[in-house]
């Protein structure tokens, strides 16, 4: 499966921000391989890239994928505004979107004033929910490394609740915590899948993308 190209003489444009949909297939001025997105939050962009030695995108397979632990490709909105070139629309197929779950946000949970050295987490205001019955949280360590995810479950069987997530985050990440960190606020943000369900880490209220 070759990466169709562009038709000769057709102008590349640069990405506008309306075009930043599931689907929308942009490259940046550095690099011929062209990229995918697969989530669009408010200020975040999460992409598959092209392998030529592949002939295909990287998450192709979607039954291999489903068995990995898959860290997306990210950057900001306004990078890819101001240096991304449009190329073209290639939609996510429905499974797809049922695997990558583009409905979901970047940014899940982000608190300010919280802590997870805290004996316990406060309920925030205006809490949301996420349409899953099960994901993946991956804690931090002293240094600032990723530790091992851990799997947990929608206590109703059909959605997270903001504040359910944030109760079973701080359960997962208090077991990490020693004087040594230096994390200021709650956060927890979309990395990518394991296993085939949504992957999240736990950080601080500025994610490591935005630091």
């Amino acid at each position: 499966m070759s990466l169709p190209e562009p038709e000769q003489g057709t102008t590349l444009r640069l990405v506008d921000e309306s075009q930043l949909e599931p689907g929308a297939v942009f490259r940046f001025p550095h690099d011929e391989r062209p990229l995918r997105v697969l989530v669009r939050d408010a200020d975040a962009v999460m992409y598959d890239c092209w392998w030529p030695h592949l002939d295909g995108w990287a998450l192709a397979d979607l039954e291999a994928t489903k068995r990995q632990r898959i860290s997306y490709y990210v950057t900001t909105v306004p990078t890819v505004v101001d240096k991304g070139i449009y190329l073209r629309s290639d939609p996510l197929s429905d499974d797809e979107r049922a695997l990558h779950r583009p409905d979901l946000p970047f940014t899940a949970v982000q608190d300010p004033d919280q802590h997870w050295s805290a004996s316990a987490v406060t309920p925030v205001q205006g809490g949301s929910r996420l349409l899953v019955t099960a994901l993946y949280l991956f804690p931090f360590g002293p240094a600032g490394g990723t530790k091992p995810g851990l799997r947990v479950a929608a206590d109703n069987g059909s959605f997270i609740t903001t504040n359910e997530l944030l109760r079973k985050a701080h359960a997962v990440q208090t077991k990490h915590l020693s004087t040594a960190t230096t994390v200021d606020g709650v956060g927890i943000y979309r990395s990518g899948l394991q296993r085939g369900l949504p992957a999240f880490y736990l950080w601080g209220a500025e994610s490591r993308l935005h630091q």
